[in-house]
């Protein structure tokens, strides 16, 4: 690709592409010089190599003018690498080092690190976009809807069997407590009788048989009591 009033030529591969500018550039050739890159740089690719090798600039506009490409690129979420190796040109860009990104060579690029392969995948990626049909859309959100719901009557029903485990527990814990508060009554009761030495009532204990545990004896006597009335 050539312009009418500038020498610049372009090879595209695809995320990167070098945009290499020829000759003598002055104030004559600057407004064209802009329009050209500005095209280019709003194009497809993530990597833009501008080769100024075998560009000279007569002026100082080129200067501001490789600030605004560069403020474009960032835009694009893309990146600027300036290309040259020649000492008038090293001097020209001295002020700019730290804010332009400056190789030899696209090969000295790519040497530069593992980070510039990373940050080419991340950018072509960052710039891609997903679109999705409001059919689509609507369909995954009353999925959405329709888990949330699921999940909380789930949840609700759970609670209420926690709930229901939980009273009865408490009850046979209740029952538990009052059995053996009745026990220890009943242990203080006969206690000071055995000190006596009263003999005690064996007809009752020989009717209801062995006894296994105070629990079972407190329930026969309730039984017992039930059939006397």
């Amino acid at each position: 690709m050539r312009a009418d009033l500038i020498d610049i030529q372009v090879e595209d591969r695809g995320e990167e592409v070098e945009i290499s500018l020829y000759g003598i550039l002055g104030e004559y050739q600057l407004s064209a010089v802009r329009e050209k890159l500005e095209m280019l740089v709003r194009g497809p690719g993530v990597f833009f190599f501008v080769n100024l090798q075998n560009a000279r600039f007569t002026t100082d506009a080129y200067r501001s003018l490789f600030l605004e490409i560069l403020n474009l690129v960032k835009q694009q979420k893309a990146t600027l690498i300036l290309i040259f190796d020649s000492e008038e040109l090293q001097a020209y860009f001295e002020r700019y080092r730290n804010i332009f990104e400056i190789y030899k060579s696209r090969e000295e690029y790519r040497k530069s690190g593992i980070s510039k392969q990373v940050n080419l995948v991340g950018v072509h990626y960052e710039k891609k976009s997903i679109s999705l049909s409001l059919g689509f859309a609507i369909s995954v959100a009353l999925f959405l809807v329709g888990w949330a719901v699921s999940l909380f009557v789930i949840v609700v029903g759970q609670g209420r069997e926690i709930s229901d485990k939980q009273a009865q527990i408490t009850a046979l814990e209740s029952q538990k407590a009052r059995y053996i508060r009745e026990i220890d009554r009943l242990e203080s009761a006969i206690g000071p009788m055995r000190k006596l030495g009263v003999v005690q009532d064996t007809t009752l204990l020989s009717s209801f048989g062995a006894i296994q545990d105070w629990v079972t004896y407190l329930e026969f006597l309730e039984k017992t009591r039930r059939e006397k009335k």
